[in-house]
């Protein structure tokens, strides 16, 4: 009898997991998103940038950070507009959750009004010391896609993980996907 209760009790007692991706994370979100490619690398294009203050700014700074990263050249137009607008909604739901000191929305741009919204305390607007054009050349190589705008997500570490491209992807795989990049170990 013993040995009965003690085997409910093992069986019983065993954490409910979540059906959580873990290591599979680009794997699940490149089946769930189609505007998702996974990427690994370890090293990436230089960023030549300087902040709003005029100081110097490299991903290596933000190495302890997951790092979501955008280009808005000025002359981008609707493509840029409408990708901007959606990346609102992912800091609105990082920024409303324990990650919001574990991202950084990184936007490059040469335009003057870059971010649609109020610019929240993680986010950082950049300009390349050169040309834009060039920065965004190099890390279109990384995903070939000469129609859309890309978002780069740069894991802890600066290990750039994943792209969305364009702004037909769903925020909250997005969301989802840092937040997976937060829990990673």
């Amino acid at each position: 009898m013993k040995n009965i209760l003690l085997l409910i009790a093992l069986v019983a007692g065993r954490p409910a997991y979540a059906d959580h991706p873990g290591d599979r994370l680009d794997e699940v979100m490149a089946q769930k998103e189609p505007a998702f490619t996974a990427v690994d690398l370890n090293e990436l294009p230089t960023l030549n940038l300087v902040d709003a203050d005029g100081k110097p700014l490299d991903l290596e700074s933000l190495s302890d950070q997951v790092v979501v990263l955008s280009f808005v050249p000025s002359n981008c137009g609707l493509p840029c507009a409408d990708q901007q607008a959606l990346l609102e909604k992912v800091r609105g739901g990082v920024n409303a959750s324990p990650m919001l000191d574990m991202v950084t929305f990184l936007v490059v741009t040469d335009a003057s009004d870059p971010v649609p919204g109020p610019i929240a305390e993680n986010v950082v607007i950049a300009r390349a010391e050169e040309p834009m054009e060039n920065l965004i050349d190099q890390y279109r190589a990384i995903v070939p896609d000469p129609e859309a705008p890309l978002v780069h997500v740069i894991a802890r570490g600066n290990r750039h993980s994943g792209v969305f491209a364009g702004s037909a992807f769903r925020h909250i795989n997005m969301i989802l996907y840092v937040n997976g990049l937060t829990n990673a170990h």
